[in-house]
């Protein structure tokens, strides 16, 4: 693993390390430290050390080991005591195809929960195998217990496999007897999450059971700064009589230090590991196996810091709207004033001023009648200027916005570009729409927005930013989608869609930016 940060396995202190140097001082807590390509470890106290200080407890601290990686759009840190006489077990990343990544615990134990000395390697190249072919976390649970039952198994698998996906962001989990020791800290909830419900320790009757226990747990699709925390069972004090105080250690450190970075994070939750370990030594003696922790953050692609060339930003107002258009040559834009304190937008996309002038007095024809009630009909004006356009509709993108000053709505036909998305006036919660074939219609407030994506590839008809970030390249943790969390911030809507559209390619390299617009409802 390559070394991505230089910090005390000891402290968590950022230490320099001068380029060559095997061996440095923390200039913080003055730990001797152990530097190669991949790791930061502690070194043992020298003698003198020891004598002057503090009376050595029944049980010391292990020598620390601390890595950290970054894979495509997470980062990953990790750090481990090894416990002398722990139970063999697996407590490891598995590297997959399509810049996937689990991470995987197996522990054998016996009825009581206590560790159980069996050969756990043919159990985890089994699951190993069926993550690299299936993806499936319950599946490679299901392969690994049925590897183990090939032999005389009388015992039980503790088990749990946390399966990242870079695309959308998204970790699925199975989770098997290893109580709430799998914790997400959410930046969007501002807390730490327990995976929900799992099941109970593996025998071999779970092979022949009806009620499915090897079903995997809700997915959890992951916003940026998001961390995923996984300790081994000497950490959290599963089984036997060991110290177990390390699931509210964890969850109280995370809860603290909501938002840090993941090396920081494992090295406090097991400094506070040990600082509680020391005040219960008389009534648990030692961890009950290896001190291992390990955590993956949600980390976000790199903003783009201009627009493609070509793209020209039109800002359009009425009373009480602000209309930004990302325009590209060949676009036609107009604004026409409607009666009744109302105005449409017509927008065609790859289209003549020529066709502009077929496509307008059909969407006036329908929208500016005043003797009949059917004027607030952008879909119909639309289809009638497709109508208008004939065989030469062929290849045209057409959207016909219509603003309603006095009563802050917005009615919208689109032919050719995706449908909108609906942001509040303080991110993407708080405001809604309804959406139909062709259209729909929303009420616009004041600091709301309708954002058109245009040409935008992703799959399905979305009018929700969080149901829209299920299918976008990232999801949550996409440039994209902390740009709709944060647009309230821009006021102004050029500068606000301008973000958004460098957010688009920064997510998806080569994004066609065609169609983006911004409705944004003004005082």
């Amino acid at each position: 693993m390559r070394l991505q940060a230089h910090h005390c396995p000891g402290c968590g202190a950022a230490i320099s390390v001068p380029e060559g140097a095997s061996r440095v001082s923390c200039e913080y807590c003055g730990r001797q430290l152990l530097v190669d390509a991949s790791s930061v470890r502690t070194t043992p106290p020298h003698r003198a050390e020891t004598i002057e200080a503090e009376p050595t407890p029944s049980f010391p601290e292990p020598q620390a080991r601390l890595y950290t990686r970054e894979a495509k759009r997470f980062e990953l840190s990790a750090i481990e005591q090894l416990v002398e006489g722990s139970p063999p077990e697996v407590f490891t990343e598995v590297l997959l195809d399509d810049d996937r990544f689990a991470l995987v615990s197996l522990r054998v134990v016996d009825a009581d929960g206590k560790g159980v000395a069996v050969d756990l390697q043919p159990a985890f190249e089994a699951l190993r195998t069926s993550l690299q072919n299936d993806a499936d976390p319950g599946l490679a649970a299901n392969l690994a217990l049925e590897t183990l039952c090939r032999k005389s198994f009388s015992h039980h698998l503790e088990c749990a496999v946390l399966l990242f996906e870079p695309r959308h962001m998204r970790v699925t989990p199975y989770l098997a007897g290893v109580g709430e020791s799998a914790v997400w800290a959410s930046s969007e909830e501002g807390r730490g999450i327990g995976f929900g419900a799992q099941h109970e320790k593996l025998d071999r009757k779970k092979l022949r059971e009806a009620n499915e226990p090897f079903s995997n747990g809700r997915p959890i699709h992951l916003a940026a700064h998001d961390l995923v925390v996984l300790p081994s069972a000497g950490f959290s004090g599963r089984g036997g009589q060991g110290y177990g105080n390390g699931p509210r250690v964890l969850w109280d450190t995370l809860n603290e230090h909501m938002g840090e970075e993941p090396l920081r994070v494992v090295t406090l939750a097991k400094n506070g590991f040990w600082e509680d370990f020391s005040k219960n030594l008389h009534s648990r003696p030692r961890p009950v196996g290896d001190v291992k922790l390990v955590a993956v953050r949600a980390i976000l692609p790199p903003l783009s810091e201009a627009l493609p060339s070509g793209f020209t930003t039109r800002v359009l107002t009425s009373k009480r709207f602000e209309v930004a258009l990302l325009q590209v040559p060949g676009d036609q834009v107009r604004l026409l004033p409607l009666h009744d304190e109302r105005a449409v937008v017509v927008w065609l996309g790859g289209a003549t001023p020529e066709q502009l002038e077929l496509v307008c007095p059909a969407v006036l024809a329908h929208l500016d009648r005043q003797e009949w009630g059917d004027n607030e009909n952008p879909r119909r004006a639309g289809r009638d200027a497709l109508e208008a356009l004939g065989p030469n509709a062929a290849g045209v993108s057409l959207a016909v916005i219509q603003l309603f000053d006095r009563h802050r709505r917005v009615k919208y036909f689109r032919h050719g570009w995706k449908q909108p998305i609906a942001l509040g006036p303080r991110g993407v919660k708080g405001d809604s729409q309804q959406q139909f074939d062709e259209g729909g219609e929303a009420t616009v407030d004041v600091g709301s927005r309708l954002f058109f994506p245009g040409a935008l590839e992703f799959d399905g008809q979305h009018g929700a930013a969080p149901s829209f970030a299920t299918v976008w390249r990232g999801g949550k943790a996409s440039r994209l989608y902390e740009a709709f969390c944060d647009h309230w911030k821009t006021r102004r809507s050029q500068p606000a869609l301008e973000l958004l559209a460098r957010a688009a390619v920064s997510d998806e390299p080569g994004a066609d930016l065609r169609g983006l617009g911004l409705v944004t409802g003004l005082p």
